[in-house]
């Protein structure tokens, strides 16, 4: 089951806000421990109080995939950026063309799906739901994202979908580079 929530929505549904946050808190330390990204630092309640963060900045939508009522096993969540948190993101004003004209950038900020329910199109629902949720409801112009260049599964999903992979390297991590969606 497919679900789309901003945040109000994501507090205010009728699910075990608790254990719903919790699972995907798990989640998302699960998949970040593994190649590339070799990220151990994460602890549920650092990614759980992130996430509450993230979903209050502005135009943050979330998608989420379940098995069963609670059990989180695929998000998807970004928000619109300013100039400048994109350059904090980033690390770098190499990305600030993409708001000339005053466009209104949107940033995909996290996309996973659990090792036992990949290759079954969730990760493009869900990151295809965020993209519609964020063109129709919030008049952005522009998508964004980045990714690692180890990641294939996420590199081709993202060329599928219509990203196209631009020039640009994160500051902090070298091996990850930014793409923009194409219309």
């Amino acid at each position: 089951m497919l679900l789309e929530i901003s945040y109000a929505r994501f507090c205010a549904e009728n699910l075990p806000f608790k254990k719903v946050l919790r699972s995907l808190a798990e989640l998302y330390c699960a998949i970040w421990k593994e190649p590339p990204w070799n990220e151990e630092f994460w602890t549920v309640r650092g990614v759980s109080d992130d996430f509450l963060v993230q979903i209050r900045r502005p135009c943050a939508k979330v998608c989420l995939a379940f098995a069963g009522l609670e059990r989180v096993v695929g998000f998807a969540w970004g928000y619109e950026v300013s100039r400048n948190n994109l350059r904090e993101i980033a690390g770098t004003d190499a990305l600030d063309f993409l708001f000339m004209d005053r466009e209104r950038v949107f940033y995909v900020d996290e996309v996973g799906v659990a090792p036992g329910f990949r290759e079954q199109k969730i990760g493009e629902q869900l990151s295809k739901s965020l993209i519609a949720a964020a063109y129709e409801d919030h008049g952005i112009t522009r998508i964004t994202l980045r990714t690692d260049v180890g990641a294939q599964a996420a590199r081709s999903l993202f060329a599928k979908i219509g990203f196209k992979e631009l020039e640009v390297r994160d500051k902090e991590h070298p091996d990850r580079t930014y793409w923009l969606l194409l219309k």
